[in-house]
């Protein structure tokens, strides 16, 4: 894929990319060479990683090997810092480069030397970085790439018989720098091609692995998760479809069925999907399976499509496959809100965030204002949480579906059907291996909610808003949580929004009760738009 090159104007009104597209190659070479002779060492050294890197993988060069005397002085510098335990992070990421250089030359030996002397006490704790949490945060190298080719070098120096118990050895001593994805995978990567041997070394490593005790509850442990990517490797889906069905576990489920997916077999992919559904013992997983089902149904135009879609909210409700179900088979309005009214008489959730939505759809907004109403200040960052969805929902309601000001961003998130207020992790995803999502704007829409709402509901989805926001603000400023005083102060500003006139008095006994808050007074002036805004509101609250 081309990448787009930057369009940033400089303060001389340079375009920075048309530059970079009038130089030829030995222009931008010797614009390179010299762009890193600017830069600091600590980030020169990892972008010089990155370019010896991709000019090896192209093949017809090699970076030199390090010399014995530094190799010879860096096992010394390590000998040291594991007496004193502590080395420089710097010097640190100096040595294991001289490892990749190695290893990068062919010199696997040397690299196998450097990175044990390094790697090893590191895991184990005996080197102290001075880091708080994880290695890599210190180090300006790619700790990943050093652990891949230290096992590379173990592989390439061990004989043939051998190499199994030693990559198993050798993974469990850089245990502690972080799990490896996939040894294999990572050797490959390290490599630039496939294992020489790869296939005797696979047997072997399967056989080695299969004889690893197996954990008793549903998540994959490391070994376990190395076996099935390796048994994918030699026996492609029916492999995975074997540990599947032996393990029961969700991840090695998962992964045959969206292996099948990808393979573009809709039949087949709708058999393991219906199938996952029985083997799976987490209710949390089963909403994918019915995810996958109905896709495959969906791809194969079968008529039971859309029951597979409603089969996929009933058994575990969320707000995505609510959307689905009720457009599906485009949906007009009538239909829309005749599925949403079904639903709430069937109840097969007890999420008040989606009875209160569905409360909208069906036009009970005083029953939705309640819901919003009654939530509490904090906690909107739970799925459960009904201010996370109404709040904008009645923001857009209120705006007549052409928000202004601060209520622009919030509305905003209705175009995005699995995003919050306060960024809630995402649900599903795209591609032809996922279900199409409309947004919950377009739902809205599409049940044509906005004519059929009354004075008396507007002035219920109001002074919810007002409710919600107060509520909001006591609840952050009575935790000084100051982190999340933004997300206050913007609940406020679109109460605001919503009735400038008739919320001035309303805001000024706020910002009253909030006065002994500073920052929470400089968010809640930024919500309202500065200075001339809040004097305005103020003014109108007095009856000046």
């Amino acid at each position: 894929m081309r990448r787009r090159l930057p369009r940033e104007q400089t303060d001389g009104g340079v375009d920075l990319g048309e530059a970079l597209r009038a130089l030829d190659a030995d222009g931008l070479r010797a614009f390179i060479g010299e762009a890193l002779e600017r830069l600091e060492p600590e980030a020169r050294g990892p972008i010089e990683d990155v370019l010896i890197r991709r000019a090896a993988a192209r093949g017809g060069y090699r970076p030199a090997a390090p010399s014995p005397k530094i190799v010879d002085e860096g096992l010394a510098l390590a000998k040291e810092a594991r007496r004193v335990a502590y080395a420089d992070p710097m010097a640190v990421s100096e040595q294991l480069r001289h490892g990749i250089m190695a290893s990068l030359a062919g010199e696997h030996a040397i690299a196998r030397r450097v990175f044990e002397a390094w790697l090893f006490p590191i895991a184990e704790a005996e080197i102290d970085l001075g880091q708080h949490e994880r290695v890599e945060e210190l180090l300006s190298v790619d700790l990943h790439d050093c652990v891949g080719r230290y096992l590379l070098s173990v592989y390439l120096e061990t004989p043939t018989r051998a190499r199994v118990e030693a990559i198993v050895t050798a993974t469990e001593r850089t245990s502690g720098l972080g799990g490896l994805v996939e040894p294999v995978r990572a050797m490959e990567q390290a490599l630039g091609r496939a294992l020489p041997e790869d296939e005797v070394f696979l047997d072997a490593w399967i056989e080695r692995l299969e004889s690893s005790p197996r954990g008793k509850h549903e998540w994959e442990s490391e070994h376990e998760r190395w076996l099935r990517d390796a048994v994918a490797r030699r026996d492609g889906t029916p492999g995975l479809a074997r540990i599947a069905r032996a393990t029961k576990q969700p991840r090695a489920i998962a992964a045959w069925c969206d292996a099948v997916s990808k393979e573009g077999d809709w039949k087949k992919a709708l058999a393991a999907c219906e199938e996952a559904v029985t083997l799976v013992k987490s209710g949390l997983w089963v909403g994918d399976f019915l995810d996958g089902a109905a896709l495959a149904a969906s791809k194969l135009g079968r008529e039971d499509a859309a029951k597979k879609l409603e089969a996929a909210w009933v058994g575990a409700p969320s707000l995505a496959r609510l959307l689905r179900w009720l457009v599906v088979d485009d949906a007009n309005a009538a239909t829309i809100r005749e599925r949403a009214a079904a639903t709430i008489d069937a109840s097969p959730t007890r999420s008040r965030r989606l009875h209160a939505f569905l409360d909208v759809i069906v036009g009970d907004i005083p029953s939705a204002a309640n819901a919003l109403k009654s939530a509490p200040g904090l906690g909107w960052s739970s799925d459960d949480h009904p201010g996370q969805l109404l709040f904008p929902v009645f923001a857009w309601l209120l705006a007549d579906g052409t928000p202004k000001g601060v209520s622009v961003g919030v509305v905003e998130l209705l175009k995005q059907a699995h995003r919050s207020l306060l960024d809630a992790p995402l649900e599903g995803g795209e591609g032809s291996t996922r279900l199409p999502t409309p947004t919950v704007l377009d739902v809205l829409e599409r049940a044509n909610i906005r004519p059929n709402v009354a004075p008396e509901d507007r002035a219920a989805a109001l002074d919810a808003m007002r409710s919600a926001a107060a509520k909001r603000t006591d609840g952050v400023t009575g935790g000084e949580r100051q982190r999340h005083y933004g997300h206050a102060a913007m609940l406020v500003g679109c109460c605001v929004e919503a009735d400038r006139q008739g919320a001035a008095r309303w805001l000024e006994a706020l910002r009253a009760r909030t006065s002994r808050f500073p920052a929470y007074q400089r968010a809640l002036l930024a919500a309202l738009g500065g200075a001339p805004r809040y004097l305005e509101a103020r003014s109108l609250a007095r009856g000046e």
